[in-house]
Formats: structure tokens, C-alpha cells, sequence
């Protein structure tokens, strides 16, 4: 009986060590943090100290929508004997985990916040990709209300309910990729879509706890130019082929016959981003201006290359708008209302400037009224 008594408390002490070391190495593999953060920087930003009550911030869309602030500032400032004074902290390069990192070393938040970006966040890499499981785990923990309470009451406990990975370490200029391959890009797709949005959450909650108030815009897609990349699971030698008829059918000037063919090819063949393109064209000759606009943003979020922002990033920053109450500037639909109208775009990414002039006007009111100026 004794011998049995010894060998079930060495088999209990011995589990009992086991789960301790187990808990110890992943308290210790875990860094402190509320937001599982798949990616840590090796530094503090820089303190800054704006000298302005409104600011912009994003990636190279921010910057260059920035260039047009002194006409928003122009249209707030008409009843002012001062002119108000707008900054700008957005950067090429800076996708919205850079975005954040700048805001948080500031030593006093705007009070009006402007957001324009989303169209670089591929360009970094800042998560590894063979830990996308875990990642969406621990992002699943994370939107636990009672977790997130929970993290928020005792941090350290973030050590022991977040699973461990590997973590990208962030230097203080962001190291661009010259190329996305297919497979990079597809292994990295569904992390950074639910990354942006738990980030863009991440701003709406940090503004509200700075008293800054965030206005998101969504970025413009410029609608007449081609997918840069057709992700090869999504085509087939037939498609080609079909694809290269339907396209001969609009040459000889015959766009019925290549609407048929191309609605029967989209409902067969989800995911085909030059397929939506065409489509769109087709749908645009009919005089379907509407019906083309929706496959030409479809063309966008298919597209395999990740040069530019789509209207999957669209969508999720009109959700995150919409599901936490933050002030949205709409740029993208106000280019797609004038599209097959007037030349909208002066290249790939930038509208012409008259529709950045007229954004500003439209913007620059509402925040007039918010300001009660």
C-alpha cells in the first residue's frame, strides 16, 4: 500500500512539475501585451509635439491627400480671422501598425484625426506567415469581451492566455518588399485583413481615449486600370480561352455577345480578378454603370498583386465606421460616382487634383459644422 501511495505521488509530483514548466515557458516565450501583436518594434518612436489641431496620418495616400491641406484648411478657416493649421504625419511606407506606433509618441493628441491609407499593407513584412493559426487564435481570445477585460484589469495575464509564436522585430524604417510573390501573398491574405481591422478598431479606441476626434476615408481606387495579377488557382486553360473570345467579341463591336458569354464565365468562376475586370468593361459598353462599377471593385479585391488598397480594405474601414460610431469621409465612392464621367485618375493611384479639391471642400464643411466654426 505504501509502495502504491509512493508511486501515485511521484506520478502527481511529476505532473505537477511537467504543467509548472509548461506554464513558466510560456510565461516567459510571451511578451506583455492587451493586443496580441504579431510583431514587436525594437524601438520607441520619437516623442512628438504637434503644433496644429488637426492632423493626417496614413501611408503614401495619407501623404500625398495631405498635399491638398491647405485647401481644407482654406474651407475651415473662411469665417476665422486666423487660419487654422492642419500637419501631417503620414508616410510612404508607414502601413497602419507604423501609423499607430507614431500616434502613440505623441505627447498631445489633435483634436481632429484624419486617416487615409490602407494601400501598403502588404509592403512590410510584420508577421510570419507559418504563424497565421496561431495569430488568429490569439485574436480570437482577444475579441473575447471577457478576456479583453480580464487583459485590461491584470496585463500579465496576457503571458499566459495568448499561445506563443515567433515575432517579427520591426526596425525603425520599415524594410519594403520589392516583390510579393503569389504564394507569399496568399499565405499572408486572410491574417493581414483581420490585422488591418483589429488595428483600425485599435485607433477608433485610442482616439476616444485621447479625446481626438477620428475621421476614417476610404481610399480611391482608380476603376479603369487592370489587375496587375490573376492568383493561378482561379484560372484554367478554357478560361483563357474564353476570355480571349469574349475579348475578340468587343473588338468586332459586338458587346451583347460578350456580356453572355462573360456573365455565364463570372457565374461559373469565382475569384478571377481580369474575368471582373472584363466584365466590368463589357457592362460599362451596355450603358450598366452601376453593374460595372461593382465588378470593377471586384476586379480590385482579386486581384493577386497587392500594389495598391481594394475594396476589401474599403468595406472593412466602412464597417469599422459604421460598428463604432466614427465620422467616415467616403473618397472612394465620391470617385465612383464621377467615374465614366470625367477622367478621374491622373495614373494608378492618384485622382486628378480637381477631385481632391472637391474632397476637401466636402470634408472640410463637415468638420466646420463639427467644430460649429
Amino acid at each position: 500500500m505504501k509502495k502504491a501511495l509512493s508511486v501515485i505521488f511521484i506520478l502527481i509530483s511529476a505532473g505537477l512539475l511537467s504543467a509548472g514548466f509548461i506554464v513558466f515557458k510560456r510565461y516567459n516565450s510571451n511578451p506583455l501585451q492587451i493586443f496580441p501583436y504579431p510583431y514587436e518594434f525594437q524601438a520607441q518612436a520619437p516623442a512628438i509635439k504637434l503644433d496644429s489641431p488637426i492632423l493626417i496620418t496614413g501611408d503614401r495616400m495619407g501623404a500625398y491627400f495631405a498635399k491638398f491641406s491647405p485647401e481644407l484648411a482654406a474651407v475651415i478657416s473662411a469665417d476665422l480671422a486666423k487660419p487654422i493649421k492642419i500637419q501631417s504625419l503620414a508616410k510612404n511606407g508607414h502601413a497602419l501598425n507604423r501609423t499607430l506606433h507614431v500616434l502613440r509618441s505623441l505627447v498631445q493628441w489633435p483634436q481632429i484625426l484624419i486617416y487615409q491609407g490602407a494601400s501598403e499593407e502588404f509592403q512590410e513584412l510584420k508577421f510570419n506567415p507559418e504563424n497565421a493559426n496561431v495569430i488568429k487564435k490569439n485574436f480570437a481570445l482577444y475579441k473575447d469581451d471577457r478576456v479583453e477585460t480580464a487583459l485590461i484589469l491584470f496585463p500579465w495575464l496576457s503571458k499566459l492566455v495568448y499561445s506563443p509564436h515567433s515575432r517579427i522585430k520591426l526596425e525603425e524604417t520599415p524594410n519594403l518588399l520589392v516583390e510579393i510573390s503569389e504564394e507569399n501573398y496568399l499565405a499572408r491574405l486572410e491574417t493581414e485583413l483581420l490585422l488591418f481591422e483589429q488595428q483600425l478598431i485599435q485607433l477608433v479606441n485610442l482616439s476616444k481615449d485621447r479625446n481626438s476626434l477620428l475621421i476614417l476615408t476610404t481610399t480611391p481606387l482608380n476603376l479603369d486600370i487592370a489587375p496587375k495579377k490573376v492568383c493561378s488557382f482561379s484560372s484554367t486553360i478554357d478560361i483563357e480561352k474564353d476570355l480571349s473570345d469574349i475579348n475578340d467579341q468587343l473588338t468586332a463591336n459586338n458587346p451583347k455577345a460578350a456580356y453572355t458569354n462573360s456573365s455565364k464565365l463570372v457565374a461559373m468562376n469565382a475569384g478571377n480578378a481580369q474575368l471582373y475586370f472584363t466584365h466590368g468593361q463589357i457592362l460599362n459598353r451596355l450603358g450598366k454603370i452601376d453593374e460595372a462599377k461593382t465588378a470593377m471593385l471586384q476586379a480590385t479585391a482579386y486581384d493577386c498583386d497587392p500594389w495598391r488598397s481594394t475594396e476589401v480594405y474599403n468595406s472593412i474601414i466602412r464597417k469599422v465606421a459604421r460598428d463604432h460610431q466614427v465620422i467616415l469621409f467616403d473618397f472612394s465612392r465620391l470617385l465612383e460616382n464621377e467615374w465614366n464621367k470625367n477622367i478621374t485618375f491622373f495614373d494608378e493611384l492618384y485622382p486628378q487634383n480637381l477631385y481632391y479639391d472637391k474632397g476637401m471642400k466636402q470634408l472640410g464643411l463637415v468638420i466646420k459644422q463639427i467644430l460649429k466654426l
